[in-house]
């Protein structure tokens, strides 16, 4: 079988909408995780349902049955609708070829998926590419319930349903309510007619969701049968929504708009196959699939799936919207003058939620209560207000933020929670009940696992260059105005005393991680990347230098950093097994892709005056070569949160990650600013 097929077959394709919905899968449709399914659709505060699973699909042709579709059993996978299966797009959004078997141009099907923007509504497109007519018979699949749950064996038998069907002159709609939780899907097809039924599918296997410890085994129910011919050419529709579709024929149109102008794979069908020799046209091959010009169209699309709610989703299927993540994708976002005001938006939408000085870790979400767990995303915060005011270079909005940062500036030097404290050299030391308190946040049984307290060596360059940022604001505000604003004193002495006491990070050949006191803990972890890739700089050249050549050495992969050294005897080489398994490794030796962003960042800082334009987007091209070529080759639709720390390869945890894609979007777009051929 050839590498992209078998590349698409273990990645995932995404929709998202602006509301938090998605829809998730793998490149040959089985479903492995509870969370695949066509349409999961969300709430303005990411409260999520899992409403539709898939589609029972046979295709009838002379009294012959092609099964489309493919579940996993604890035993088999029925139908094998996957070998019917001759190729898969992922990008712009998810498309699958079917023929007979053995494959040919007689038989062909095109399936494409797609989700509307503005509601929780997924279209599945179906279009007779071959040369005879077809009859199609489908039954819809549903779970409706909660995103994170699975219906146990046989619960649904028990349950009740509320159903409808109505046909209309030129659509039919149908609808079921679950009475006990009182989730509905609703549903419209364009052509064809609808019948009731009720078949339950009994213990479908979800191996992944096992391979992680939980429950891997639910059931799924069909209320409706839809059937309707094509003929060589015609298409049709199948919608479902969390509302009402009072429109069918304007919802297609709206939805199809929206992925209208994204580019295409080079090998896409573009309709009929009237001379019978589309299959031979198929790149085979793995060759790219996408130009530069197209993947960067692609990349920027995808960093967009997880702009939701005003606000951004960390990560697709699990997560919400995290503070910290929401800083670093803003980040990339600012690169383009026409998500300016989402970014206000977003940021001011923080402001209202500070405690303590500290903007929220985690909004509440489902599942999940808000906190103010970490101390970085308030400092990531306030180099976002400066960041983005450069861009928008307004008196009246560097007057506001001055104001907002000073705020919270005050209430971090002089909070009481005894979370955590500042020292007299100036740097921030996190307590020991607040070890979880960056980004390294894991807990087992209410203790860290990669313990931070002390004072870490990113929150403390991070403190500085709040402070520096805040500064630099009043500095830009004087330029503007004929009113001069003074930055405090007791600021300017803390960022001072900061960087005089930053040295004591330092041992000679790389940064400590933390200080317990002035007892340095040193561990080889991407932090020290982090730290010294910020805009101001709090060790000289020589120090950095080392430092990246260390990490060079020791952290980096073609998917991103490794978040341990190898040669520490704590690093844990796979990503894999229960819960607390993973949790041991998430920051003891896992590959993290959002780093690739800080490792790069610094590498320019280093490098901008010694090496040419050419060579910089030549070496940086070389870092991101592998993610850029998933892109380019079709084999993923977004990128992932983590990998294995060794020998990296599949992705692990959520399989679209904001800060992950952020992070290769911005270097692409620093690659695009030098004006070379990369």
């Amino acid at each position: 079988m050839n590498n992209y097929f078998m590349e698409t077959h273990h990645h995932e394709w995404i929709l998202t909408n602006k509301l938090g919905a998605y829809a998730l899968g793998t490149g040959n449709l089985i479903n492995q995780r509870k969370y695949h399914g066509l349409l999961i659709a969300s709430d303005k505060s990411f409260n999520r349902n899992h409403l539709v699973a898939g589609i029972e699909e046979k295709v009838e042709w002379r009294g012959e049955t092609i099964h489309l579709d493919s579940n996993n059993y604890s035993n088999c996978i029925y139908p094998e609708g996957f070998l019917h299966l001759v190729k898969p797009w992922l990008r712009p959004y998810p498309a699958f070829l079917y023929s007979a078997l053995p494959h040919h141009d007689d038989i062909l099907i095109l399936k494409e998926l797609m989700m509307d923007l503005d509601t929780n509504t997924v279209m599945v497109k179906y279009t007779n590419l071959g040369q005879h007519k077809l009859h199609f018979v489908f039954n819809p699949k549903y779970t409706l319930c909660p995103h994170h749950d699975i219906n146990a064996h046989t619960s649904l038998d028990f349950a009740e349903f509320e159903t409808g069907i109505q046909q209309e002159m030129d659509y039919s709609t149908f609808s079921a309510l679950r009475k006990d939780n009182q989730i509905a899907v609703y549903g419209a097809v364009l052509h064809g007619e609808v019948s009731a039924n009720r078949y339950v599918y009994y213990n479908v296997f979800y191996p992944w969701e096992v391979m992680s410890g939980y429950a891997g085994i639910g059931d799924q129910i069909s209320f409706f049968q839809i059937a309707f011919d094509l003929a060589p050419g015609e298409s049709n529709a199948i919608l479902f929504s969390d509302t009402a579709i009072e429109s069918p024929l304007k919802m297609v149109a709206n939805i199809e708009a929206r992925y209208a102008k994204l580019p295409k794979p080079m090998d896409f069908p573009k309709g009929l196959d009237s001379d019978g020799t589309l299959l031979s046209r198929l790149d085979y091959n793995d060759n790219i699939l996408f130009n530069r010009k197209q993947y960067l169209e692609i990349l920027e699309f995808a960093l967009t799936d997880f702009v939701a709610n005003d606000d951004i989703v960390a990560g697709y299927p699990f997560y919400g919207a995290w503070g910290r993540d929401t800083m670093v994708v803003l980040n990339a976002l600012l690169h383009s003058d026409k998500y300016l005001d989402l970014i206000q938006k977003i940021l001011m939408n923080y402001s209202r939620y500070i405690v303590g000085g500290l903007i929220p870790n985690v909004f509440a979400e489902t599942g999940r209560e808000a906190n103010y767990d970490s101390i970085d995303a308030t400092l990531w915060y306030i180099i976002m207000l400066w960041k983005l005011g450069k861009k928008k270079n307004s008196q009246s909005y560097w007057k506001e933020v001055i104001l907002l940062t000073e705020e919270i500036l005050q209430s971090i030097m002089n909070q009481d929670e005894h979370l955590f404290d500042i020292r007299e050299d100036g740097l921030i030391e996190l307590s020991p009940a607040f070890a979880h308190g960056t980004w390294m946040d894991v807990r087992i049984d209410g203790k860290a696992v990669t313990p931070r307290w002390g004072a870490p060596v990113e929150i403390n360059a991070l403190w500085y260059n709040a402070l520096a940022s805040y500064e630099a604001m009043c500095e830009e505000y004087s330029a503007l105005s004929e009113t001069k604003i003074t930055a405090k004193k007791e600021h300017l002495s803390a960022m001072a005393k900061v960087k005089a006491s930053f040295g004591k990070f330092w041992n000679g050949s790389y940064l400590a991680d933390r200080l317990e006191g002035d007892k340095q803990i040193v561990e080889i972890r991407p932090n020290a990347l982090i730290a010294l890739s910020l805009p101001w700089s709090v060790v000289d050249e020589s120090i950095m230098k080392q430092v990246w050549e260390r990490s060079f050495s020791e952290l980096y992969t073609f998917y991103g950093l490794r978040t341990l050294s190898p040669k520490d005897p704590k690093f844990r080489k796979k990503y894999y097994g229960t819960q607390k398994e993973r949790d041991l490794s998430y920051h003891n030796g896992s590959v993290w892709a959002w780093l690739m962003g800080p490792f790069c960042g610094l590498y320019l800082k280093i490098n901008r005056k010694q090496k040419t334009d050419q060579e910089l987007a030549e070496d940086l091209s070389k870092f991101i070569g592998i993610l850029r070529n998933g892109f380019m080759r079709g084999h993923i639709a977004s990128v992932a949160e983590v990998w294995d720390g060794e020998n990296p390869h599949f992705p692990k945890g959520a399989p679209a990650q904001a800060w992950s894609v952020a992070a290769l979007y911005n270097i692409e777009m620093f690659i695009e600013s030098l004006g070379v051929k990369s």
